[in-house]
């Protein structure tokens, strides 16, 4: 059914461009101003919350949508498709859903391990879907896996295993990690015991260790607004844990309060582990904009160093542009990475509100390039597609999802990555206007 309602009643999340869409397309010989690279051959998933009856309470609680676009011998093709689990197929909120681990709204992130696509957010268990889009099913490990599971997996690139956890808002321990080989097995399954449930939406791998934030955004039951709140009483702390260890094996480290929805990487240095966070002060839930909610609490980048000899965490902003939706190159995840992308923010807008700036940084010089799309456009998250398999860390393109709001169109913008400042090289016109979503990735042919 359709949800009928005003259009000045609908909260920030329904309306412009962050209103729904309901068909699903299958569009080939897309119109391209530019030119597709040739040797840019793949397929670009990107997921996002899009309710099948046009509201939600939330902007967490929509139904995912999967949106693709594929490049081959520089044309391009464009479907898009609802994950149809319980939660779509049954009409649910999400308050009913909690209950039930495979009624995943399947709606924040696409990622591709061992031969399958794995669609996540980070209440319930992933579901997989086929390259065309179609829901294949529930990916719960023939049921070994019954606890949530992160909307932020990464995929190790030496040793091929994905590496993820999930955070529980009611049961102890609240925190588990998981391991699941090359092969696609779950291998790990190990409670961590923290003191409270928060939400812990996203993580950091290295080569040999991941890194837990314990961060103040606390889930309660008491008073009269139950959900999470931001409690910096509670303290903020980074667990640095042996991928193959044990809840024994998690040192702590103690930090200032601060929120992290997403980091762009982190990677070793003798007895130290450098992190790269899009850093705010503090975080809510409430229908402000969850990333930021005003000027001054919107994210930055800034460089955590754990110092595992002193047991010390260093704190340094290194740039002030406001922005989120931090990616490396995905090859680079746990190793020494130099250059990140990140999404610019209006800070100056009431509710989430992305500007018209993508950003590439140089973590060794220290500089900063911006691709600005322009007056009335809004950027996406910004994604690295290698030009081959072995090719340099920024020997390739930038490919997102943006939105021209002077024409009220969507389009796929590749930018050179190497000159990152002109013009993108090819802008693909989407044949539907695609809503501003959440995360996604490239997969080479």
């Amino acid at each position: 059914m359709t949800v009928e309602r005003q259009t000045e009643d609908l909260p920030w999340h329904l309306k412009g461009n962050w209103a729904p869409v309901q068909d699903e397309l299958n569009v080939d010989d897309l119109q391209v101003e530019g030119e597709i690279p040739k040797d840019l051959n793949g397929l670009y998933l990107r997921n996002g919350m899009n309710p099948r009856t046009g509201w939600s309470e939330h902007w967490f609680f929509g139904n995912g949508m999967v949106h693709g676009v594929e490049l081959k011998d520089g044309k391009a093709s464009y479907r898009n498709r609802f994950v149809r689990t319980p939660y779509y197929e049954n009409d649910m909120q999400m308050m009913e859903a909690f209950g039930d681990p495979k009624a995943s709204p399947a709606n924040t992130h696409v990622v591709s391990h061992a031969g399958r696509i794995l669609v996540v957010e980070e209440a319930h268990v992933p579901w997989e879907i086929d390259r065309d889009l179609n829901t294949v099913g529930v990916r719960d490990w023939d049921g070994r896996l019954t606890t949530p599971f992160t909307a932020h997996p990464r995929v190790c690139h030496e040793t091929g295993e994905l590496l993820a956890f999930g955070y529980s808002m009611m049961a102890e321990p609240y925190l588990h990690y998981y391991r699941v080989d090359a092969k696609g097995e779950l291998v790990q399954n190990e409670p961590i015991e923290i003191p409270r449930p928060v939400m812990m939406h996203d993580w950091n791998v290295t080569r040999n260790h991941v890194i837990f934030m314990d961060l103040p955004l606390v889930f309660s039951l008491e008073g009269p607004n139950p959900g999470f709140a931001w409690r910096p009483e509670c303290g903020a702390r980074l667990g640095v844990m042996p991928r193959d260890g044990t809840n024994a094996d998690v040192k702590w480290y103690e930090m200032n309060p601060c929120y992290v929805f997403h980091p762009f990487n982190a990677h070793e240095e003798g007895d130290k582990i450098i992190l790269h966070v899009c850093r705010q002060p503090f975080a809510m839930m409430g229908g402000m904009q969850d990333i930021g909610g005003s000027e001054d609490n919107t994210a930055r980048l800034w460089r955590w160093t754990i110092d595992t000899k002193t047991g010390s965490v260093t704190e340094e902003q290194l740039d002030d542009a406001p922005g989120d939706f931090a990616r490396v190159d995905d090859r680079r995840t746990g190793l020494p990475a130099r250059y990140g992308y990140m999404m610019g923010i209006d800070n100056k807008a009431p509710t989430l509100t992305f500007d018209s700036k993508l950003y590439k940084y140089d973590f060794q010089s220290g500089g900063r390039a911006t691709q600005d799309l322009g007056e009335g456009w809004f950027g996406g998250e910004p994604c690295f597609a290698p030009r081959a398999a072995d090719s340099a860390e920024d020997d390739g393109w930038v490919v997102s999802i943006v939105y021209d709001g002077n024409e009220n169109e969507s389009y796929l913008v590749i930018v050179n990555a190497r000159d990152f400042e002109a013009a993108p090289v090819a802008k693909v016109r989407l044949p539907r206007r695609v809503p501003f979503g959440a995360h996604g990735s490239w997969l080479p042919a």
